[in-house]
């Protein structure tokens, strides 16, 4: 039975607002029953979310939580006590979709994060490719490609995008099992 997990990433004030509207802690519950694997709020600092993070693990969810190249060893700590499921490491500085990915940076900066860290860690923002993706599949725990596939499809005609995406995540697939 295969399934594939699902992550809501947004940030607190939609949570904080469903709750005010439909009762305390609706929206964890309400997300558990949808079926929601794991959160990824970006602007729920991990010091002050542990009651949070807590309940989504009673309804067998995680609070996944940013890295990224300016995190402090603090800021790592703070993390690795809160953070289930997986850590986001975002790979490069600035908006996602931008830049270059330095390759040598990720992969000297994953020891690191690792010495605090002990759940796995995905790399994400700048992985435009298949041969990127398999780089960085070498170092990294998981691989997150979203803005090139956002961008890929922007203006696709709807019945292509579906074949469009197969394509790209086939040739991705092939790239990390070589």
């Amino acid at each position: 039975n295969q399934t594939t997990p699902v992550v809501l990433m947004g940030y607190a004030n939609p949570v904080e607002r469903y709750d005010q509207i439909h009762g305390k802690d609706r929206f964890v519950d309400d997300a558990a029953e949808a079926g929601v694997d794991g959160l990824l709020i970006v602007d729920y600092p991990p010091e002050e979310c542990e009651a949070f993070a807590a309940q989504l693990r009673a309804r067998d969810m995680d609070l996944i939580f940013l890295l990224a190249p300016t995190s402090t060893t603090e800021r790592m700590q703070q993390v690795a006590r809160v953070a289930s499921g997986y850590v986001y490491y975002v790979s490069l500085k600035g908006v996602t979709g931008a830049g270059t990915l330095d390759t040598a940076a990720v992969e000297a900066m994953l020891p690191r994060i690792r010495e605090h860290v002990s759940i796995p860690v995905g790399v994400g923002f700048g992985i435009r490719d298949a041969a990127t993706a398999q780089a960085i599949s070498r170092v990294a725990d998981a691989v997150v490609i979203g803005s090139r596939i956002i961008e890929m499809l922007d203006g696709q005609p709807h019945e292509k995008i579906v074949p469009l995406t197969i394509d790209f995540l086939r040739g991705v697939r092939k790239a990390l099992d070589a």
